[in-house]
């Protein structure tokens, strides 16, 4: 009997299976208990690192692992967000100047990884596009502070009223 098949009979049986250590600990009718503790014994390494593998996931009735607690997202919700993804991924290149090659690369591996990849990938681009934001707005904010000079170098960004450096009284601070 294959590790899927008993984890689907303990589920049937209304017993719930954990690894405790170097056990599997086993919860349910007794009888159930009872029938069930030979097949799991001849497949233990095997049931044990499978229940580790999916770290808290159940199995639905059709074979399939998931996670109860995950949001549930539509097809169009998927896709929506690998095109958000795509794009966020294509401004970060263009905003680093990615070699082609490695934009293409790192395109490929969001567009086509698992999706419990997705909103981690999401939530990663997001961020470092806006630290990129974050520090351009820094940088243009420090360009217009900075004073201007006219090419003569005459006016260093004082006014008028103030005079330069040349003008004022030696020894005398000004606040």
């Amino acid at each position: 009997m294959s590790v899927a098949e008993i984890l689907c009979r303990a589920r049937e049986l209304g017993v719930r299976l954990r690894v405790e250590g170097d056990r599997v600990k086993m919860k349910g009718p007794a009888e159930a208990l009872a029938e069930l503790k030979p097949e799991i014994a001849a497949e233990k390494e095997e049931v044990m690192s499978f229940l580790r593998a999916m770290g808290g996931a159940l199995i639905d009735p059709d074979g399939g692992v998931y996670l109860p607690w995950g949001p549930h997202l539509s097809p169009d919700d998927v896709f929506g967000m690998r095109a958000e993804l795509a794009e966020l991924i294509e401004d970060m290149a263009d905003a680093e100047d990615w070699p082609a090659s490695y934009r293409d690369e790192v395109l490929a591996r969001a567009m086509r990884g698992p999706l419990h990849d997705l909103l981690p990938n999401l939530h990663y681009f997001r961020e470092r596009i806006a630290e990129f934001s974050a520090e351009c707005e820094a940088r243009a904010l420090l360009r217009r502070r900075a004073w201007r000079a006219n090419e003569d170098l005459s006016k260093r960004g004082y006014s008028e009223a103030r005079g330069t450096t040349a003008t004022r009284q030696p020894g005398r601070v000004r606040r």
